[in-house]
Order: C-alpha cells, then sequence, then structure tokens
C-alpha cells in the first residue's frame, strides 16, 4: 500500500480550509467595518441643557451675585442638534438683568464632544457679558483648556459679527469645536437684536 497517496477526502477538506478560511475572516473584517459605519450613522444622543436651577447657579457664580431668578421666555421645539435651544431673562428682584440664551451645534467629528453652551447678555441686550460652557470639550479622550479661549468674548458687542481667525482667535486642538460656537454665538446675538425685552413672569413662574 501506498502509504504517501492522500486521501481524497482529506484533500478536497484541506484545499477548502485554504481557501474558505481567509475569505471567512475577510467577510468577517468587512462586516465589522459596515457595522461600524453604520453605528457612526445613527444620530448621536443629545448631552441635556442642565435644569433652570443649575443653569440659574452657573449664571449667579459667573457674575457674583446670588439675588437673580431666570424667567424663561422662549424655547425651540423640537430641540435642535445644531441652533439656539432656550432663552431667559435674569431678574433682579422686579428689573431684568441680563438675557441669557443657550445653543447647541452639532460637531461632524467623531472624536469631538459636541457644543453646548450659554451666552449671557447685558440686560438692554447690547454687549455679551459672558460664555458659559454647560458641557466640557473633549478631542480623542482628551478635555480641552478652554479658559483663555472663552475670555475673549467679554464685553463684545451684539452688533459685532464674530469669525475665526478674523476678530476671534481659536484655540489649538479644537478647531470645530471653536468654530461651531462663534457660529451659534452670531445666531444667538441676532435673536437677542430682534426680541424685546418680555414682560417679567409672576414669582410662582420664577426659579
Amino acid at each position: 500500500m501506498n502509504r504517501d497517496r492522500k486521501d481524497p477526502v482529506t484533500l478536497t477538506f484541506g484545499v477548502l480550509l485554504v481557501v474558505l478560511l481567509p475569505t471567512f475572516f475577510l467577510l468577517a473584517s468587512r462586516y465589522q467595518s459596515l457595522d461600524e459605519r453604520v453605528r457612526q450613522l445613527e444620530p448621536k444622543p443629545l448631552v441635556p441643557v442642565p435644569s433652570p436651577e443649575d443653569l440659574l447657579a452657573q449664571v449667579g457664580q459667573a457674575v457674583s451675585d446670588s439675588t437673580l431668578q431666570l424667567q424663561q421666555v422662549w424655547t425651540a421645539a423640537p430641540e435642535p442638534t445644531s441652533g439656539l435651544v432656550a432663552a431667559y431673562e435674569v431678574v433682579r428682584g422686579d428689573q431684568a438683568a441680563y438675557r441669557l440664551v443657550v445653543f447647541r451645534y452639532d460637531i461632524a467629528c467623531g472624536v469631538c464632544r459636541d457644543v453646548l453652551a450659554a451666552a449671557l447678555y447685558d440686560a438692554e441686550g447690547d454687549a455679551l457679558v459672558q460664555v458659559l460652557l454647560l458641557d466640557y470639550w473633549e478631542v480623542r479622550g482628551e478635555r480641552v483648556d478652554t479658559a483663555q479661549f472663552l475670555r475673549q468674548f467679554a464685553g463684545r458687542s451684539v452688533a459685532e459679527e464674530l469669525a475665526l481667525e478674523a476678530n476671534v482667535d481659536g484655540i489649538s486642538g479644537a478647531t470645530f469645536s471653536a468654530g461651531g460656537l462663534v457660529e451659534q454665538l452670531n445666531t444667538a446675538a441676532a435673536w437677542v437684536r430682534e426680541q424685546p425685552l418680555g414682560t417679567p413672569a409672576s414669582e410662582e413662574e420664577r426659579l
């Protein structure tokens, strides 16, 4: 008997194994890539806007005033992934002290957090007092230091059109976030210019 002669069944199985295994792994990797692409196309869950109480606490801390109250005057329905979300009057007693506009910006970047922030204006709607980040900035898992970037907005006129790298300094490593924030600041400023101060709310409606 010739022991070197291969069994046809074993030979066929071996050939199929050699051919099919790489094909299987190739298809599996493509399926994984497709699955990953599908997940990337799914809408990201929105980071929730802070409660009115938390918003008021942030405003009070920003302007060092604990006597303020918050009155909502407008809200977007449905809430956009990019755009203005809500607007408030910040009152002290019976007088308007500030105006607050909350906005979002959806960043088409898989390694960046979207922008969620608020613009605090003076009561007349003439100038930007401060920009409040309502969610931290993150790029590739690293938090971004935004303190110096945000300081440049204090005191800017509402009539001034803001533009990154023109009259606004960018922030290294977070160009998309900075550009989105500037874009929404212009939208918020336009809304403030067009909207008069509302009638003060009743005590029950204030926070």
